[in-house]
């Protein structure tokens, strides 16, 4: 009587506001859910509005856009509706679903200026590596649309003022139909760099710079210890520069050839082949007519085919026919989701782990073997490795370790994929995130694949050696094998012109960058940097599986293109960011068995540990060789303590029962669009990064849909497991209900 007494007040507020509350976003949340399983139907036109913003890596917590700053420059400013946000790697998954989809009919992209900001540029903000992902992602859409339908029924279109960059129109250019303002103007130039050297500049103010290198292209200290470019670091920038523009002549010819030569007569009887002249009329354009064309000459030659306004006025364009690029992958992930949810492969282990005590031990392996057992799906996660690598801070290494790490752990996922774009940076950080890509291969036993955006180099190869494989795109920057150090010394020329004067006091000797070494300092620090270079062959030698000739060869500092790298062995295959995770993902499902073997010792011996009791002693042997055969017998006060039997454990690692993951009558062919799930982790700091990220959902109003959306997934899924309870054995009820 009483506690019914007491619930009163509160079902009173709850019938009253907060219920009406309550039951007005509940039923907003219903209404967005069912408007999101509309969004795809037939003759749908996919539509992309992108600013130099749009387009993110990633957007999982990092200092730079959850630090204070940032998070009070969002919770004043409006959020761009018109070109929201989107990470590469879900739009390189809209952009393949929409291939296969036949329902999609029309791509349609318009890249317009950001949103609150001056002097920006009016471009896609990509590197070549990335916009060359993107370039082939349209490509394969207009292939499959001209399988799927007639002429004229389907279409890609790419509309902009005026192109800022050559790498926006090198994206363009994949587009059946190109419009661009009647006063826009596009810059062909080809790939180039523009390389400063500061030696001269340094010896005025009295700067003199000593270096320690092993490497014959030290292209990182040769800008303050050379007053001009060195031959070799010439002939490998010029070698670098000539693979680019191939590849970025390739494409725009690949994709415009046609175009090109319907407009040309000079094609004459030797000289017919589309492809061959377009790529030398190009080469001409860009060295008579670059680096300024105007959209009218643009026209005329072909490399553009409309003039116009740069908004979206076609007929096509009527109220329900137009879905945005973010959702319709999100709708298309749902419909995923539907398809392919059906009953978990049951059986007499899981029905043993529900029949335990609820401990983390049991749900993490009720977990592991769900996922394992299903055939639909593999989950994949994601870690970011981006910018500079340090020590500590938003790039620290040990924040990248920890990511791998959680990953690993995860009893939902099977493989990781590393996704880098970074130059590199410090050896002990890059040392490191191998350190900890190796143990997530030995200890857990899953499969690592490195996925290198527009650089990964140096210090980021370093990280990556190790991965069971390498992919990277024909743009990619690789290699900068090798180790050097760079040592400011501030001499009396400068003390002099700024009238500086020091003084020091050390009882070991100096080592500032106000003195100079010199005799067995220098050497000793010489010997540093070639003790540490040489580290860096020896894990390229193991992690890659070469000589140490090859290696030595490829260890000079030399910086190659993805297609350089992959006939030299530094990495394994020509591909994006989606064609990592669909490897990753195959890899994973072959790996089952032996992943499940390693899952389960870990998690063994971390519920020993926890245990922290004397009799937990019996296990030391099992522990040291790692080959975790544990006995069927085992003393109680451990399976008590502990929270599992023995004998399940045991079972769990004998080799018929693990045969079970191998089934020769499943066929299992990862594809990104039907049966890969996405799974990302963050490499922030949580401890900062995790109240200023809630502070910024809750301006953004993010936090109440969140709850409202999840509330109703719990009553759904409540609703679901009594349904399934009534048609399953009591036994199969219950393991469904662990979480």
């Amino acid at each position: 009587m009483l506690l019914r007494a007491a619930g009163l007040p509160f079902r009173l507020i709850k019938s009253t506001a907060l219920g009406t509350a309550y039951l007005r976003l509940a039923g907003l949340a219903k209404s967005r859910m069912k408007t999101a399983r509309q969004l795809v139907h037939p003759q749908t036109r996919l539509t992309w509005k992108i600013n130099v913003d749009s387009i993110v890596e990633t957007e999982l917590p990092s200092s730079g856009r959850f630090g204070l700053r940032s998070l009070l420059t969002r919770a004043i400013t409006k959020p761009d509706d018109d070109s929201p946000k989107i990470t590469m790697l879900n739009a390189l998954t809209a952009l393949h679903m929409a291939a296969d989809d036949p329902r999609v009919t029309h791509l349609d992209v318009c890249v317009v200026p950001a949103a609150g900001t001056r002097n920006r540029p009016v471009s896609l903000g990509l590197g070549f590596a990335q916009t060359d992902e993107l370039l082939e992602a349209v490509l394969k859409f207009n292939q499959k649309k001209a399988e799927q339908y007639e002429s004229g029924n389907w279409g890609s279109s790419f509309t902009i003022d005026s192109f800022d960059d050559q790498l926006t129109y090198y994206f363009a250019s994949a587009f059946n139909k190109i419009v661009v303002q009647p006063t826009g103007q596009l810059p062909l130039t080809g790939i180039s760099w523009i390389l400063p050297y500061y030696k001269k500049l340094l010896d005025k103010v009295g700067i003199e710079v000593q270096t320690g290198s092993c490497m014959e292209y030290n292209s990182a200290s040769a800008p303050f210890t050379e007053s001009d470019i060195p031959d070799k670091h010439k002939d490998n920038g010029m070698s670098i520069l000539f693979h680019l523009n191939e590849v970025f002549l390739h494409a725009i010819t690949l994709s415009r050839a046609s175009s090109i030569a319907a407009l040309r007569t000079e094609i004459t009887d030797e000289n017919k082949d589309p492809y061959r002249f377009a790529q030398d009329f190009m080469h001409t354009a860009m060295t008579q007519h670059g680096p300024y064309i105007d959209a009218q000459m643009a026209k005329r030659i072909g490399l553009i085919t409309d003039v116009g306004g740069t908004f979206f006025d076609d007929e096509g364009y009527k109220v329900g026919k137009c879905t945005e690029i973010g959702a319709y992958v999100k709708a298309r992930r749902q419909e995923i989701e539907r398809e392919s949810h059906g009953t978990p492969v049951l059986d007499a282990m899981l029905v043993k782990l529900a029949q335990l005590q609820r401990r983390q031990w049991t749900a993490n392996m009720t977990k592991l073997l769900r996922t394992y057992q299903s055939q639909d799906r593999v989950t994949v996660g994601v870690v970011y490795l981006h910018g500079s690598i340090e020590r500590g801070g938003a790039n620290g290494g040990s924040l990248v370790c920890k990511a791998l790490i959680d990953a690993a752990e995860d009893p939902e996922v099977e493989s990781i994929v590393l996704r880098v774009d970074s130059a590199g940076g410090d050896f002990v950080a890059s040392d490191a995130i191998a350190s900890a890509v190796k143990m997530v291969q030995a200890k857990y036993g899953k499969p690592v694949v490195a996925s290198y955006g527009n650089t990964a180099a140096s210090g980021a190869y370093l990280a990556t050696t190790h991965c069971d494989c390498i992919f990277a795109s024909p743009a990619t920057l690789t290699g900068g094998i090798g180790v050097s150090s760079t040592r400011p010394v501030v001499t009396k020329r400068f003390t002099d012109l700024f009238e500086l004067g020091t003084r020091l006091f050390t009882l070991t000797g100096p080592n500032t960058n106000w003195h100079k070494l010199e005799s067995e300092k220098l050497e000793a620090f010489k010997s540093f940097v070639g003790k540490t270079n040489d580290s860096f062959i020896a894990q390229v030698v193991s992690g890659r599986n070469i000589s140490e000739e090859e290696a030595e060869s490829v260890a000079q500092g030399q910086v190659f293109t993805g297609l350089q790298a992959k006939g030299n062995k530094l990495i394994d295959v020509i591909g994006g960011f989606v064609y990592s995770v669909e490897a990753a993902a195959q890899c994973g499902y072959e790996n089952r068995a032996h992943s499940l073997r390693s899952m389960t010792g870990h998690y063994l011996q971390s519920a020993i540990a926890s245990a922290q009791c004397e009799c937990a002693a019996d296990y030391d042997p099992i522990l040291k060789d790692r080959k975790y055969q544990v006995p069927s017998e085992l003393d109680p006060r451990v399976e008590r303590k502990v929270g599992f039997p023995g004998k399940i454990v045991k079972a769990i690692l004998d080799k018929s029962y693990l045969d079970k993951f191998n089934d020769p009558t499943y066929k299992y062919d990862a594809d990104i669009t039907k049966n890969i799930r996405i799974k990302e982790f963050s490499t922030s700091d949580t401890s900062t990064s995790g109240l200023l990220s809630l502070i910024a959902k809750l301006v953004g109003g993010d936090l109440v849909r969140e709850a409202v959306a999840s509330a109703l997934r719990q009553e759904r899924d409540s609703i679901a497991s009594s349904l399934s309870a009534v048609e399953q054995p009591r036994a199969e009820a219950d393991i469904m209900n662990i979480k």
